[in-house]
């Protein structure tokens, strides 16, 4: 991978690391899941609020780890 191609994926993880993507709690999910990874002790909880479809309306995320699964969940 060239290198202006790598620090490019490396800013946007930062990014998300730094500002993330609907971190928080969501008052009208109707759906939730918290796991934890044994090997290294991260933890994300992902809550849903979906449609009688089962489309998903809105989404969050809450939890503690890495830079890579902070930046993954937002």
């Amino acid at each position: 991978m060239p290198n202006d191609e790598e620090e490019l994926y490396q800013d946007h993880i930062l990014d998300h690391y730094e500002d993330p993507f609907h971190r928080g709690t969501l008052p009208t999910a109707t759906h939730a899941h918290e796991d934890k990874n044994p090997l290294c002790g991260d933890v994300v909880r992902i809550e849903l609020e979906l449609d009688p479809a089962g489309k998903i309306v809105d989404a969050y995320f809450s939890g503690e780890g890495c830079v890579i699964s902070q930046a993954s969940a937002s």
